[in-house]
């Protein structure tokens, strides 16, 4: 997997580490996500009541149902295309000089965060984590472009490892790992 992050790489890096999304806890969300949209959405486009002196026409309804259960099965179906195409491009890592993500759908993108900006770091682990029992959470990285706000910020930091497995771990490796390449660089001034 490293080589993913070959494109971007500056002549004196070297990936240290890459992680993938968990699979389970990636669909489980973005489908209960999906579901909860539709069933929002399928549930205000059938719940409309006729005006009072009105009729109800059957005939109406069943035409309205086809037509939300067509786009239900629709909305599902795009989720999974683009969500397959999404997890297969995502990638999370870190080299000896900055946090890496590489992200898309159609194309690919590439956000990095350099250690010397790296200001904040919060992991997360949400309801979901816990009711898929895989031991995953999210890891956000915030700097002073790109903080780390309240829960609301979390699909717009760019610099997220979302459904990571072991965000503890991962958290306090890439710590550690920073703090070692701080001291070398001390003990070179």
């Amino acid at each position: 997997m490293k080589e993913q992050f070959n494109d971007i790489l500056e002549r004196d890096e070297k990936i240290v580490k890459v992680f993938k999304p968990n699979k389970r806890k990636f669909w489980t969300s973005t489908m209960l996500v999906t579901f909860i949209s539709v069933i929002w959405a399928y549930s205000a486009l059938l719940g409309a009541t006729p005006e009072e002196g009105e009729t109800f026409d059957s005939r109406l309804f069943w035409i309205l149902f086809a037509i939300a259960t067509g786009v239900v099965v629709l909305t599902f179906v795009l989720v999974r295309i683009f969500g397959g195409l999404y997890y297969q491009k995502r990638l999370y890592g870190y080299t000896n000089k900055r946090i890496l993500v590489r992200s898309g759908i159609i194309g690919v993108d590439y956000k990095s965060l350099e250690f010397q900006h790296l200001t904040a770091t919060v992991v997360n682990v949400g309801v979901i984590d816990k009711i898929v029992r895989q031991n995953t959470g999210s890891i956000r990285f915030g700097s002073p472009s790109s903080p780390i706000g309240g829960s609301s910020t979390e699909m717009t930091n760019p610099y997220n490892f979302a459904h990571i497995e072991k965000p503890y771990d991962v958290m306090r490796e890439i710590k550690e790992f920073i703090d070692t390449q701080d001291k070398k660089v001390s003990k070179k001034k």
